[in-house]
């Protein structure tokens, strides 16, 4: 399945279709991410477009995706470092990865990390990455133990749903 799937930086043009995964990703797993579907999916249109701007300023802050044979996005990881502070544009945010649970278990996943890492060090400069993980003890958190990240500690009661409080485990990467 990898020798079928493209991977390059998102575009405008790729609007509407981050859009439609980033939704996805939200519905599907809402344990993994700060941001809840019903607030996003409630945003104005103009408010996901603006979003979707801040993330098309490579190499500070990008959006990664995943292609399939057909063109359609299948996965996707952003990475954003602060450039205008001096003091921390050395360190960026490795957030919102997500593949389609139909492609995952092929590597799809850890290439876009790995890309995104890459181009983090090479075309920005950025000598490590950080990551929020949730919950604890998740296969997210192994897969990123696999990528070398390692855990720095431990925000209790970080995320609240209507099911409960959720731990988010914090990750760091020396790239």
């Amino acid at each position: 399945m990898q020798n079928s799937i493209f991977y390059r930086p998102l575009e405008e043009d790729d609007f509407a279709a981050f859009v439609q995964l980033r939704k996805e990703a939200l519905l599907n797993e809402p344990e993994a991410f700060g941001l809840d579907y019903a607030s996003y999916n409630a945003a104005p249109l103009l408010d996901k477009e603006h979003f979707f701007e801040r993330i098309l300023k490579y190499p500070f802050s990008f959006s990664l995706g995943a292609f399939n044979e057909n063109g359609t996005l299948i996965g996707m990881g952003c990475f954003t470092i602060p450039y205008t502070v001096v003091k921390r544009r050395h360190k960026g945010v490795l957030w919102g990865m997500y593949v389609k649970p139909e492609y995952r278990g092929h590597g799809i996943g850890k290439t876009i990390a790995e890309l995104i890492l890459l181009a983090a060090k090479q075309d920005a400069a950025c000598e490590q990455a950080i990551i929020t993980v949730t919950p604890p003890g998740s296969p997210a958190q192994k897969f990123y133990d696999d990528l070398g990240f390692i855990q720095y500690g431990v925000e209790y009661r970080a995320l609240k749903l209507d099911t409960g409080y959720i731990d988010e485990v914090l990750m760091m990467k020396v790239l």
